[in-house]
């Protein structure tokens, strides 16, 4: 009798874990989709709650671990996508867009001036630099998905573009999509204050090539209420470029530029995009978040 009721026992024990296996199987398997259209959890008590029958009767329908489903007691989604289903960050989300500010202007690099460079307060400078554009580059690979920086440096190109074409002809749509509000607003009291008896011409000479955009500076900041995974990324840019720009008043006449002459331009603009940090699951949202031109920088 010992011996059965032992042979029953090893029996049910190895029911169960196949049947855990089978559905943690399924589980991974599911597609990314999926963590978004699953049904909310309720308990880890409801997980496991089941018939309560005799341990002779649970064997031979199986196994009480049947049906048994993860996502009951450990709600993956608000890892993932905490924006939607965490309460707090959904909020945070939404009050906070963008940082409004720059968090560190940046300056290029000047020449040594004194003979020993260690001494140099030039030297900690560049070592700060490269200390933050390595950590932001960090935090960007651990928390945002499939981030990569040619696509960022493609993201910055079109922004230039469409940014001093929007200053050039005066419409704003074009710029819209590559700004934060408070730049758009900037924007366009710089054509307001031009007025509409300026006419500017602006091309570029040859369009750049994204891998001549380089990541000077980096920053990373947390929201203002300094709570929950919401945090701000911002790249400096440097972005040569060769444009031809001429400005004509009403009657036509040349104010400023020249059309038949090329110029070599250096700008520094800060991009800036929302993230949700984290270090083991990199995670798309904040839902709809890009990066987008927050400042100008006059080097």
């Amino acid at each position: 009798m010992a011996q059965r009721q032992a042979a029953q026992g090893i029996a049910g024990v190895a029911a169960a874990l196949r049947t855990i296996a089978q559905q943690t199987g399924t589980w991974g398997a599911r597609p990314l989709g999926s963590l978004i259209t699953s049904q909310p959890s309720t308990s880890f008590a409801a997980a496991f709650q089941c018939e309560q029958v005799s341990p002779c009767r649970g064997m031979a329908r199986g196994s009480p671990f049947t049906g048994f489903n993860p996502g009951s007691w450990f709600d993956y989604r608000k890892i993932v996508y905490p924006d939607v289903y965490d309460a707090n960050e959904s909020l945070l989300c939404d009050r906070y867009k963008t940082h409004g500010t720059v968090v560190e202007r940046f300056q290029p690099p000047q020449p040594y001036t004194n003979w020993n460079p260690l001494l140099d307060p030039e030297l900690e400078r560049r070592v700060k630099y490269w200390h933050t554009w390595f950590w932001t580059s960090l935090v960007c690979y651990r928390s945002l998905w499939a981030y990569r920086k040619p696509q960022l440096q493609q993201r910055m190109l079109d922004a230039y573009k469409n940014v001093n074409a929007a200053l050039a002809t005066g419409d704003l749509s074009l710029a819209e999509p590559y700004v934060s509000e408070p730049m758009l607003q900037r924007l366009g009291g710089e054509i307001a204050r031009r007025g509409r008896s300026t006419r500017v011409e602006w091309r570029l000479v040859g369009e750049p090539d994204p891998k001549d955009i380089t990541f000077v500076h980096g920053a990373v900041v947390g929201n203002p209420m300094k709570q929950g995974r919401l945090s701000f990324v911002q790249w400096t840019a440097r972005i040569p470029s060769k444009q031809v720009v001429a400005v004509y008043d009403a009657r036509g006449r040349l104010l400023a530029g020249d059309p038949n002459k090329e110029l070599d331009v250096v700008d520094y603009w800060v991009f800036e995009r929302p993230i949700l940090k984290a270090w083991v699951i990199p995670r798309p949202g904040p839902q709809g978040a890009t990066w987008r031109l927050v400042d100008r920088l006059q080097v």
